[in-house]
């Protein structure tokens, strides 16, 4: 798939929330402005911000805890889960979860926070996301070819460090966002039914216009975005 295709992937289940879904407080385009604080925290601190919010995301609530909330290796994630709950040492299992899966330990909490609040996948994230597993993904094939042979050395340098920019980059984004969610809403009963605001919107359609949304359920709810934000 194009790193700059914003659509989600055919298998997603959270493709299912794009037309009744809420919208995320802020996209990842747009969380080092509205989240700057979060934003500056998980560039300097990624593991102990990691930590914290995904406390922050099982409501303190530790038998909720996996690893990596089962969404990456789900078999081998088991095995986790049986020891921490087993020897009830879950803060322990999370703090090496982040420090040993990092970029896992990140996006499984933004996944978790995203289903349980059936929350639409923005198509810039998307993007983002891709462009840096595409980073990412060139800087390893450098490095193997660095060693296969010398000349490839050079960029393979460069390289190394574009990913490291990069990724520093996306994931402070990515936990930015998932931080200001969570602190506009800390819990999914903490949103309500959205208002219809009869204002005109840039591009002349009916803005809805509130902080809380309500629940999925058998009825799909009436569309919603925030408050409109100025860029």
């Amino acid at each position: 798939m194009c790193c700059l295709d914003g659509s989600p992937h055919e298998d997603d289940p959270r493709s299912a929330y794009q037309q009744y879904g809420r919208q995320w407080e802020t996209d990842m385009m747009h969380a080092g402005c509205n989240n700057f604080s979060g934003c500056c925290i998980a560039m300097f601190c990624p593991p102990c911000f990691a930590c914290h919010l995904r406390a922050q995301a099982i409501q303190g609530d530790w038998n909720k805890w996996k690893c990596c909330q089962g969404y990456i290796c789900p078999g081998c994630c088991s095995c986790c889960d049986d020891i921490g709950h087993n020897n009830d040492c879950q803060k322990l299992c999370l703090c090496l979860e982040v420090m040993f899966f990092e970029p896992c330990a990140i996006s499984a909490t933004r996944i978790y926070v995203q289903e349980e609040r059936q929350i639409t996948t923005d198509p810039c994230d998307n993007r983002l996301i891709r462009f840096n597993n595409l980073i990412q993904l060139l800087s390893c094939i450098c490095d193997i070819m660095a060693i296969i042979d010398n000349s490839f050395r050079q960029i393979a340098r460069i390289l190394d460090l574009i990913a490291h920019i990069v990724y520093c980059l996306t994931q402070a984004c990515m936990q930015a966002q998932t931080h200001l969610e969570l602190t506009i809403h800390p819990t999914p009963a903490d949103y309500a039914q959205a208002i219809i605001v009869q204002q005109p919107h840039p591009q002349g359609q009916v803005a809805y216009s509130s902080e809380r949304a309500p629940l999925m359920s058998a009825q799909p709810p009436p569309p919603y975005t925030s408050a409109p934000k100025q860029y």
